[in-house]
């Protein structure tokens, strides 16, 4: 694939890194989310080796076709990008939805459930995800959740290993990652926990300002549980956000399985969820596969055009041998 094979529809999203935009492929009339990055920022980041190790995790699920993942179908790069073709997941984020108010307990238990199945997939695989937050949760067009953005994912981390990087978004990052500890898979579990109390009360369990004292707050502080959470909700996100990383629930062989038959989920039938046989409790309205209204208003007005993305600058020669491995094209396509 490349750049030519596709119409450039609207702009889903934007930031330092390049853009996300809705694309139409030319061919079979199919659409694809298009996550393109600047070179220039990568080299100047350094971060050649974080991009390929994602465009190698999206591979590892990909070949699947996980539900609660966001699919890659394809790489390719540009003279100043390298481009992902992503499933487009129409429904949008789930801080899009929440900002009209908290979900009910059903409603956030169902969207749970589905990063929990994507979290074990990638769990299981030896993949390490330490990015859950609102934002990186989409709904398709049916309303099944599923986790994207895999930028600060890691391979061959298995049940007992360790890794050190300090990543994550501010709210959402374990209390062993802040103090710089080395730390496990066990902080995406501490993620889970922060991503369902958000989901339930439409507001973080850490506050502060500003950085510093979300972080201290998280190091420090307790959870105060508001008195219309149940007590099934209130004790998985009390045995998700222990400080302590060996006492949380998941963090032990059984992973996600210890979680899995906690009574929050106690009506959750696990196989049919997988197989996408029980129905959402939320369908998104959609007018036509263009439509773009879950996305920002912000990004949705700007030009899609790649060659329109700021600060291009001159990649040399030897700069962009770096990238010559970059291309992939999934089986299923």
């Amino acid at each position: 694939m490349c750049l030519n094979d596709f119409h450039l529809i609207s702009v889903l999203g934007q930031g330092s890194f390049g853009k996300v935009v809705l694309s139409q492929l030319k061919d079979t009339g199919e659409y694809f989310a298009i996550k393109a990055l600047k070179k220039r920022d990568i080299i100047d980041r350094k971060e050649i080796e974080s991009v390929f190790a994602e465009k190698q995790i999206l591979e590892v699920f990909s070949s699947v076709q996980h539900p609660f993942l966001i699919n890659s179908f394809s790489s390719f790069q540009t003279k100043d990008t390298v481009c992902f073709v992503l499933e487009y997941a129409p429904g949008g984020d789930l801080m899009t939805h929440i900002l009209e108010g908290a979900f009910d307990e059903h409603q956030a238990m169902f969207y749970a459930a589905c990063v929990l199945l994507g979290l074990q997939y990638l769990h299981d695989n030896d993949i390490i995800y330490r990015d859950i937050q609102l934002e990186n949760v989409m709904l398709d067009a049916h309303g099944y959740a599923k986790i994207a953005d895999f930028g600060l994912s890691k391979e061959n981390i298995r049940y007992d290993d360790f890794t050190d990087t300090f990543c994550g978004t501010s709210e959402f990052m374990a209390p062993e990652v802040l103090k710089e500890d080395s730390y496990t898979r066990a902080v995406d579990w501490w993620g889970f926990g922060v991503l369902i109390f958000q989901m339930l009360v439409g507001d973080s369990p850490f506050s502060g300002n500003n950085d510093d004292e979300i972080f201290t707050s998280i190091i420090n502080d307790e959870v105060c549980y508001p008195t219309f959470l149940s007590l099934e909700a209130i004790s998985i996100i009390h045995k998700l956000l222990q400080k302590n990383p060996d006492q949380r629930l998941g963090s032990s062989k059984r992973g996600a399985k210890d979680i899995k038959v906690h009574k929050f989920f106690r009506d959750m039938r696990w196989d049919e969820l997988l197989q996408k046989k029980i129905k959402p409790p939320f369908r998104p309205n959609l007018i036509s596969h263009r439509d773009v209204r879950n996305f920002d208003t912000e990004f949705t007005y700007q030009n899609p055009n790649l060659n329109l993305m700021k600060d291009r600058c001159r990649i040399t020669p030897t700069e962009q041998s770096l990238f010559k491995d970059f291309s992939y094209m999934a089986d299923c396509c």
